[in-house]
């Protein structure tokens, strides 16, 4: 039933036809600003985000202000509603890594139909390891691989969750992604540039070769498509 949902979401799309219409009332669109803060580690969430385009990072922030993507979700994806699984207290923040529009709809609203609906909590957990088994496949990317391998694993994702060769992604926010030092994701950007497989220009990312960017990624990129394709068929919504 969910194929005549009309969504560019696809966790909305996905669901019944019954749970998305006790949804529909209470969402609205909204721009996705790049670098806009959505919610603030240990803070009480207010509103539940799908994406429809652009990408929301899900980070963590250190006490010396050191700020780590670990998690990056897209038009197929839920930002804010998996905590509400476990209470109201985001459990990392959100910040808008690529700009975008969403449908959004206040948590109280969501909670009240989440429980309501066993499909929408299904949902839910399934959504909540999708995105589990990113971070888990993130923290062992940073501890085992070189700059350069994760920098083109991370824009390929981004590349397949924004569905686009251009992407609007800052050096700082490239930087934030691997958590390293800006002037180490300008070395190996430039190093990529000169050979011709990104080029950079008024804040546009352009990825110019797809398949070099692949050579050049660690095998975290397959392992995490293919976890995650081996999810959505053992586990359907």
């Amino acid at each position: 039933m969910g194929s005549v949902i009309q969504s560019p979401n696809e966790f909305l799309a996905a669901l019944p036809l019954a749970e998305f219409e006790l949804l529909l009332p209470y969402l609205r669109t909204v721009e996705l600003k790049l670098g806009d803060v959505l919610a603030e580690a240990g803070s009480r969430l207010t509103q539940v985000y799908f994406p429809q385009s652009g990408i929301i990072s899900k980070i963590i922030s250190f006490a010396e202000g050191e700020k780590i993507d670990v998690a990056m979700i897209g038009r197929e994806g839920v930002f804010g509603g998996t905590s509400l699984l476990s209470g109201a207290i985001s459990s990392m923040g959100g910040v808008v890594r690529f700009p975008g529009q969403a449908s959004i709809i206040y948590a109280a609203h969501f909670h009240m139909v989440m429980q309501r609906s066993p499909a929408l909590r299904a949902a839910l957990q399934q959504a909540h390891r999708a995105q589990a088994m990113q971070s888990e496949q993130i923290a062992a990317c940073n501890a085992s691989h070189g700059v350069e391998a994760r920098l083109c694993w991370r824009l390929l994702l981004a590349r397949d969750l924004a569905r686009s060769d251009v992407l609007q992604l800052t050096q700082d926010g490239l930087a934030h992604m691997l958590g390293v030092q800006r002037n180490s994701v300008s070395a190996v950007a430039i190093g990529l540039q000169r050979a011709g497989i990104l080029r950079y220009s008024r804040g546009l990312l352009t990825i110019s070769d797809p398949a070099g960017l692949r050579v050049r990624a660690c095998e975290c990129h397959q392992m995490i498509k293919a976890r995650s394709e081996s999810l959505s068929v053992c586990e359907p919504v």
